[in-house]
């Protein structure tokens, strides 16, 4: 591993115990680990900038393994798996026929001619198959980080999906899920943090539901990791 690389992770791992992260020896050990394995480590920085994120709306905050996080408020634990989304190759050729468009309205964002599936099918596909990593005595969010457009305003359809699958398989592991929360990293930097970067919805059908206080709290966080 370079120096300038060290250099880099000691930063930002200073940065999160700064802000009052603990279990940071074992997180640091991972990212060293895969610091020639670009798409691990990308998405080990990326549980650093969810945990951020939450340290940064008042919760306590501990890395972890399997689930990725765990965070706490006011005695109140929730286990938290970090996914990312990179960017698609529907994204450059969107952005492409926007460049080109003559008229005002252009469609985007259509994955399933790309990939097979719509936006929305690939976050509840990425839910279930998960399910064995949520914890079974607590409660469990999933975090899909975006830093794709054609993930935009797909989490209400994806959690409807997701609740048809807990009806329909009736596998208890499915209901350990209480909520989805989809980040949209695309557009930090363009924009100030706000409603847009973030959505938050809970399934319908968990085995143990989010106190109103929880709910609340991760409805209203912000996105600021400036």
């Amino acid at each position: 591993m370079s120096s300038t690389i060290d250099q880099i992770i000691n930063q930002y791992i200073a940065q999160l115990k700064t802000e009052g992260a603990t279990g940071l020896e074992q997180y640091k050990q991972r990212i060293k680990n895969n610091t020639k394995n670009p798409a691990v480590l990308g998405d080990l920085l990326f549980e650093g900038r969810a945990a951020l994120m939450f340290l940064r709306n008042g919760f306590r905050v501990a890395m972890r393994e399997r689930p990725d996080l765990q965070i706490e408020l006011d005695g109140e634990v929730v286990y938290v798996e970090v996914k990312h989304f990179h960017e698609k190759e529907q994204d450059r050729a969107d952005e492409k026929a926007m460049r080109e468009a003559i008229d005002l309205l252009v469609p985007n964002g259509n994955l399933t001619e790309s990939e097979g599936a719509p936006a929305w099918k690939q976050i509840a596909t990425v839910a279930i198959r998960k399910a064995s990593q949520y914890m079974s005595d607590g409660l469990n969010i999933l975090v899909i980080e975006s830093s794709s457009e054609s993930l935009q305003l797909m989490l209400p359809s994806a959690v409807h999906e997701y609740d048809d699958e807990v009806l329909n398989s009736n596998d208890p592991c499915l209901r350990r899920l209480n909520a989805m929360m989809l980040i949209n990293t695309h557009s930090i930097g363009f924009r100030p943090s706000g409603p847009w970067n973030i959505k938050f919805c809970q399934t319908a059908h968990a085995a143990t539901p989010l106190s109103v206080k929880l709910v609340f709290a991760l409805t209203n966080i912000r996105l600021d990791l400036a």
